[in-house]
């Protein structure tokens, strides 16, 4: 056998003799002779192996000499390797495609790139991506496809609305834990400064909003950005805009800060040493600071923060913005008896609650209620709830009965005899089912009135034998009203449904170090209990069912 190349195709020359000739033999001298990933020509092959057998039939008659005769086939090609594009409909990304070459030349790094931008392709283009994709297909099988992205658009990023940087920090939230002196010694009754400022002392500065950065898709066709939103500053009381500088913000008389929502305020301050039968309950505008303790039977009710440094026995402490308790919080069950307990002390707020050390007590508040320490035996509804820092989740739980709207973390959640806890993470999806069941409640008694509708329709255009007049029209124009109402709800639904699925992750029930026997967590209707010791621990939603996982 002998084989030439002519024009990117393979010739193969085969005299006819006695010895057998088969498909696979020509094949592997295909192989032999180098030309193994060339595209094989199976019309080409089947044909020579017919022919060579007939002339074969003659030499063996002895009516044709051996190698008398030469068989001469295009038997194989080289084929080089194609290249193709394509583009993402949202144009910011392109494909390049290559089919590896039939024993051809390969697509080189640059040959991909002048057909890219001959496609139109002309931003974005991956180096990395491009040159492991032509180096993978000069190795791949002949014939194979290969399709990676080789170039990437940029997504314009809109800009930024005004933003509003405090310029004192324990404005939003003061520390909650003890000032570290050196490495070995803490006061633990220390928790550094109340905030407090002056009248003219900057409380707050608004940054400008950006005008973003414009996007480029792979074809070079521009993408602009949204610029940002000026927002307009919310004043509260005791503070205003400087008269040189409009987006900075100072306060107008000596108080305790307090950051809004786009803006910031500053409280009076009434500050007393203890909350006893010589003060009597404190009720007060602004905001309370109580140095000492609040007694049994007393109440502090504030419209911005109470801080409290000693101790509080008392009825009730209710602020419009943050509470904190340095020293401890005790109460007692006012209906030991009872399964829906009420406590003595009550500490309502609007904002958050930090405290040490509670027990007994109820806490209503609507951001995040945390203690350092331990929560024994209270009633908690709140956002969250953090027993502990977060630097160090070491904080108890022991027992009690808590609605949250996200999460509960602790160190420890529960105890081996101290009864059970009661969570419910509903204070959200609760009123979400409700919601659900009160649309899906009107979406079917619409379907009825819709059923209804459609037999009177078909009734009457029976008894007018097609005929249209005026209570048709009436009961058509009635059955599309409702069944607007009913794509309404639907879509209400829908959105609602859409809502709970995202709200799900988000409860969580979390213990780091351990998780006792006899936890009760509801998630919706849905409740799981704890009968067994576990280590750090995490009760969630998994496939749509409430379990414990290992954390």
């Amino acid at each position: 056998m002998e084989f030439t190349e002519h024009d990117l195709n393979i010739i193969i020359k085969v005299p006819v003799s006695a010895a057998p000739l088969t498909a696979d033999a020509l094949k592997q001298a295909i192989i032999d002779a180098g030309f193994g990933r060339c595209f094989l020509n199976q019309n080409n092959l089947a044909n020579l192996v017919a022919e060579y057998q007939e002339y074969q039939q003659k030499v063996k008659a002895m009516t044709l000499a051996e190698n008398a005769r030469v068989l001469t086939y295009p038997i194989a090609e080289k084929r080089p390797a194609q290249l193709a594009f394509e583009i993402a409909e949202d144009k910011m990304a392109a494909y390049a495609i290559i089919t590896a070459a039939w024993g051809g030349a390969p697509i080189s790094a640059n040959e991909l790139v002048k057909g890219a931008q001959q496609a139109g392709i002309v931003f974005g283009f991956q180096k990395e991506n491009i040159i492991r994709l032509v180096q993978q297909a000069s190795r791949a099988e002949p014939g194979s496809r290969l399709k990676v992205e080789v170039a990437t658009g940029r997504v314009q990023a809109n800009g930024m609305n005004s933003r509003f940087e405090p310029l004192i920090p324990d404005m939003l939230r003061r520390r909650n834990q003890p000032l570290v002196e050196s490495e070995a010694k803490a006061d633990l009754r220390d928790f550094g400064a109340i905030p407090a400022v002056a009248a003219g002392q900057p409380l707050m500065r608004r940054f400008p909003p950006t005008s973003g950065e414009p996007g480029i898709n792979v074809i070079g066709e521009a993408l602009p950005a949204e610029p940002g939103v000026l927002i307009d500053w919310q004043l509260g009381p005791g503070v205003g805009l400087s008269a040189e500088d409009p987006d900075l913000l100072l306060a107008t008389q000596d108080g305790l800060p307090r950051a809004i929502d786009n803006g910031a305020t500053v409280d009076e301050v009434f500050t007393v040493k203890n909350v006893d039968l010589t003060t009597g309950h404190i009720i007060f505008k602004g905001s309370v600071v109580v140095t000492g303790n609040v007694i049994s039977g007393m109440k502090v009710v504030a419209g911005g923060n109470v801080i409290i440094q000693g101790v509080m026995e008392g009825d009730l402490v209710e602020a419009g913005g943050d509470i904190n308790i340095v020293g401890s919080i005790i109460g007692h069950q006012l209906n030991p008896q009872s399964e829906t307990p009420e406590y003595s002390t009550v500490i309502r707020a609007q904002g958050d609650i930090n405290c040490n050390i509670a027990q007994y007590s109820a806490f209503i508040c609507g951001g995040q209620l945390m203690a350092t320490k331990y929560l024994m035996h209270c009633s908690v509804e709140a956002e969250t709830v953090l027993a502990g820092t977060a630097e160090k989740v070491t904080g108890k739980i022991v027992g009690g009965h808590y609605l949250l709207g996200k999460t509960l973390t602790c160190g420890q959640l529960g105890s081996p005899s101290s009864g059970v806890v009661v969570i419910k993470v509903n204070r959200h999806l609760t009123p979400l089912l409700q919601q659900q069941e009160l649309m899906r409640s009107q979406l079917s008694q619409a379907r009825a009135v819709l059923d209804e509708l459609k037999q009177r329709i078909d009734k009457q255009r029976k008894l007018l034998a097609g005929q249209t007049d005026e209570l048709i029209q009436k009961l058509e124009q009635e059955f599309a009203e409702q069944k607007e109402l009913a794509k309404a709800l639907i879509e209400e639904v829908r959105a609602q449904e859409e809502q709970r699925l995202l709200l799900l992750p988000e409860l969580k029930v979390k213990a780091t170090q351990q998780l006792f026997s006899a936890v009760e967590v509801q998630f919706g209707k849905e409740i799981i209990r704890s009968r067994r010791e576990y280590g750090p621990s995490v009760i969630e939603i998994q496939d749509g069912h409430p379990a414990i996982n290992p954390l």
